[in-house]
């Protein structure tokens, strides 16, 4: 990213500020009561310093951005060709919990960054085992983003007592064989996964460890193996922001991930990535603002 960095992104912020924030989610009634004003954006390049500008500190749980992270791990769990038989890698046109994403292909397979592959893919590790499961998320999670990250244990029993969506599209993915472990817990490490909490500077390094090839830049570990990270990045370019994907790529044409609860990771392969956090969504479940913010960083942080 040219400098100065600190400037763009501020200017990216506080233009973004000026737009519309976007409604907070109805899908969860435990994230209604998250503060839509709150906005924040962190770099993290692969050489180089990152920088933050907004409500950095501001803590927000992973929801479906976690999807792209969980794939990469699994696919170093279990090899690419297993997990892509059961998750698929198509696009769905679709909305990210629509059941028809499943009943409209024949064998049920979908795309790991909307929620029925998703489900597939994080049912994957442990070995059926679910607190092994857990663990395998938690603490793959913690070795991208740089530091432990904890599940926030009330998001996950409020998104538990009214996960009937999720219900159903494992109710179909377990009718297809598509599941590796009984279908209680499969809902339960999507679910857990999708809430642990982290701030934008965490989630930029996880996604420079993308951009890096499965490399952290800050320590030089390696966190994912090259394919897992490629795999990763596929996946987002396909779905990472549902149905408005094609019309991202086109616009902006660099792979990122959406979660409803606002959180967007972009990352530009060989250069770094960007985090974004917004509450407030579009029509399509994607964070209005943070994409905005993206849009705007796209060209500078290829640069």
């Amino acid at each position: 990213m040219t400098a100065p960095a600190s400037a763009l992104l501020a200017s990216a912020v506080d233009d973004a500020r000026r737009g519309p924030a976007g409604r907070v989610t109805a899908v969860y009634p435990a994230l209604a009561a998250v503060d839509p004003a709150l906005l924040a954006a962190a770099v993290r390049p692969v050489a180089g310093a990152p920088t933050a500008a907004g409500h950095a500190d501001a803590r927000f749980i992973l929801m479906s951005v976690a999807k792209p992270f969980v794939l990469a791990l699994a696919v170093d769990a279990l090899g690419a060709e297993r997990v892509l038989a059961l998750t698929g890698m198509r696009e769905t046109g679709r909305a990210f919990n629509d059941p028809a994403a499943i009943t409209d292909a024949p064998d049920g397979r979908t795309n790991p960054m909307v929620n029925p592959g998703a489900i597939t893919a994080s049912s994957l590790l442990g070995g059926g085992d679910v607190r092994a499961g857990e663990a395998a998320i938690r603490e793959g999670l913690s070795a991208f983003a740089g530091r432990a990250l904890a599940a926030d244990a009330v998001m996950v029993d409020a998104i538990h007592a009214t996960n009937e969506r999720n219900r159903v599209l494992a109710g179909l993915l377990a009718e297809h064989s598509l599941l590796g472990c009984d279908l209680e817990d499969a809902l339960h490490l999507y679910t857990y996964q999708s809430c642990l909490g982290l701030t934008v500077r965490e989630l930029a390094r996880m996604g420079a460890v993308l951009a890096h090839g499965g490399l952290d830049p800050v320590s030089g570990a390696r966190v994912v193996s090259e394919e897992a990270a490629a795999i990763a990045l596929e996946a987002m370019a396909l779905a990472g922001l549902y149905e408005a994907t094609a019309s991202w790529r086109a616009e902006v044409g660099l792979p990122a991930k959406s979660g409803i609860a606002g959180g967007l990771v972009m990352v530009a392969p060989g250069a770094g990535a960007l985090a974004a956090y917004s509450p407030g969504l579009d029509p399509t479940g994607n964070p209005l603002r943070a994409q905005r913010i993206a849009r705007t960083l796209a060209p500078a942080l290829l640069s």
